[in-house]
């Protein structure tokens, strides 16, 4: 099991443990992702969006 750095829009979100890239992609995405209601309302709030909201790149990285 591989510890892997979540970063989405230069920030980094915190880690996952997986075995391998396509996984720890897809649980960063279980741990992390917000739904564009979810960013809007923390934005309106002027609000860090701490979180991948849809449509936002990310990067998983060995840690």
């Amino acid at each position: 099991m591989t510890t892997w750095n979540v970063h989405c829009e230069g920030r980094f979100l915190g880690t996952v443990e997986e075995d391998g890239e396509e996984s720890a992609r897809c649980a960063a995405l279980s741990k992390f992702a917000l739904t564009a209601e979810e960013a809007d309302a923390l934005d309106e709030k002027g609000l860090p969006i701490l979180g991948i909201a849809p449509d936002w790149g990310f990067d998983v990285t060995p840690a």
